[in-house]
């Protein structure tokens, strides 16, 4: 039996004990107590890392913004001389189409 179940019985066995008194809750009280509880979704093995989903989310946004905002002068810089270094062609001379 699980601790759900443990607790449930418990709580069940306390109810059952307890003094009735017809004015202490209003007609109809107890089923509507029992349907909502029916009706909450179960809880997920997964449930505790979805607390943290979007944090997660919003840091690592955090981080590619801020690695385009490091690399912007890469990224933007002329690229000719890295490829062009001299006046012979470099794909001549890969390729030795002569």
């Amino acid at each position: 039996m699980n601790s759900f179940d443990h607790q449930w019985q418990k709580l069940t066995a306390l109810a059952r004990s307890a003094p009735v008194d017809p004015a202490a809750a209003p007609f109809g009280f107890a089923t509507r107590v029992a349907a909502r509880a029916a009706a909450a979704p179960a809880v997920g093995p997964w449930a505790f890392f979805e607390r943290f989903a979007l944090r997660g989310l919003v840091v690592a946004a955090a981080f590619g913004v801020a690695a385009v905002a490091f690399n912007y002068s890469i990224l933007t810089a002329d690229q000719t001389d890295i490829y062009a270094t001299g006046t012979t062609d470099s794909i001549v001379e890969l390729l030795d189409i002569s």
